[in-house]
């Protein structure tokens, strides 16, 4: 090599200290490296993994329960002006006519304080009472007879005495009487409280309601036992019965049949457990 390609200053480097050659990396190091490489690179696939293109589930065919909603048959109230209680005879009357013209219906319409006598006829019934009183234009102008002279039977036609109530009855559509009820629950319920009963009177029509369609049924004729003033079931269970229930057995089987028939499709159109 040339002189002049060497530095000016040229001098010998002074020997420094011994530079180790490095350690081996340990073994528990090196597979620990090795777990955490395997662990990132895990972690990575399976991310890789859920974010993939994945194809879109098919959604499952419907079942048949949940084919059709499930929806409450109780209908809305309608905006109605109702009258303070003390003066709602007048609308109620046309409200209750427009839903049937029966004769009888009209002379039951006809009692004054119809919206609290309706209240007291539920409330009694209820209380497994016979309401007399705000039932007194559905009486029978005959009495009932007996097949004999003595203790015994009904005779059938008797039972024709409550064919006019029932048809009453009957002649109001169920869907119309519980929108109707609906519509003027707030004053059947200001009605209500003011025979000193709290709550809803939801939970004293269905009780009414429960009283007579629990009435047991018989289908053999009834056998009486003749009072002073009234007539007494010679059964003992029917003896034993709630006096609103012993007296709707005598309405004969015919009459119960269309009154039970048509509270069961109120309670149904008002939601109304009934049974």
């Amino acid at each position: 090599m040339p002189y002049e390609d060497l530095p000016l200053d040229l001098r010998r480097p002074t020997a420094g200290p011994p530079v180790r050659p490095p350690r081996p990396a340990r073994a528990g190091t090196r597979w620990g490296l090795v777990l955490a490489g395997a662990i990132v690179a895990g972690s990575a696939l399976v991310f890789w993994w859920l974010n993939r293109s994945q194809p879109t589930p098919t959604a499952p065919a419907p079942t048949a329960a949940t084919d059709v909603a499930i929806r409450p048959n109780r209908p809305k109230p309608q905006p109605l002006d109702l009258p303070p209680l003390k003066d709602s005879d007048v609308v109620l009357r046309e409200l209750v006519s427009a839903l049937s013209q029966h004769p009888l219906l009209a002379r039951l319409l006809a009692t004054p304080a119809l919206v609290e006598s309706a209240t007291l006829t539920i409330v009694q019934i209820g209380d497994g009472r016979t309401p007399a009183n705000p039932l007194q234009a559905l009486r029978p102008s005959v009495r009932l007879q007996l097949a004999g002279s003595g203790d015994g039977s009904i005779d059938p036609a008797s039972y024709t005495r409550w064919n006019n109530a029932a048809s009453a009855l009957a002649s109001v559509d169920p869907e119309a009487f519980a929108q109707l009820y609906v519509n003027t629950k707030p004053l059947v319920d200001q009605s209500y409280r003011e025979l000193g009963y709290p709550g809803d009177f939801d939970e004293a029509l269905a009780r009414a309601f429960r009283v007579l369609v629990e009435t047991p049924v018989r289908k053999t004729e009834l056998d009486l036992l003749r009072r002073a003033n009234y007539f007494e079931h010679q059964d003992p269970e029917l003896r034993a019965l709630k006096p609103v229930q012993k007296q709707f057995l005598l309405l004969g089987p015919a009459n119960r049949e269309r009154v039970t028939t048509w509270l069961r499709a109120v309670a149904a159109r008002l939601d109304l457990k009934i049974n």
